[in-house]
């Protein structure tokens, strides 16, 4: 059982670790003008085990931009997103109309990524801290 903890704690700890760097680090992204060519709400559809029925709401902003000549089309406001309600879903986009020109974000070593919010999720620091803590705790468990 500690070897599973130890297991799921390295590997929650390595995952947030990464994202956590790629997000401080879309903050050095280079910047451009986008222009919103819609903005909707995606609605994701999952049953759990009992068969309930479960919906997710996402909310996507496409915009085109360019970068260097090339033209890119995006769809994120965020690295990571997640889900919201129905309401606060249909309350963000409408922040958004088709014409509308942001700014956009996108790594120069792959520009079809980008983002309109750069930077790292805070939530993802309790995740790393609850890896690093089942880590801690499980080699505490297996060694001693």
């Amino acid at each position: 059982m500690w070897t599973v903890l130890l297991i799921v704690g390295v590997t929650l700890s390595i995952v947030t670790f990464f994202s956590i760097k790629k997000g401080r680090k879309s903050k050095t992204w280079p910047k451009t003008k986008a222009t919103v060519v819609s903005a909707e709400v995606e609605e994701k559809h999952e049953y759990d085990e009992d068969g309930d029925k479960h919906v997710y709401y996402y909310p996507r902003i496409h915009y085109d931009y360019q970068v260097d000549g090339q033209f890119y089309n995006g769809f994120k406001y965020k690295l990571l997103e997640a889900s919201m309600s129905k309401r606060k879903a249909h309350a963000f986009i409408s922040n958004f109309m088709t014409g509308d020109i942001l700014t956009a974000y996108y790594d120069p070593e792959k520009p079809t990524e980008s983002v309109l919010q750069p930077g790292e999720q805070k939530y993802l620091y309790v995740f790393f801290v609850i890896g690093v803590g089942l880590m801690v705790f499980s080699l505490v468990k297996l060694f001693i």
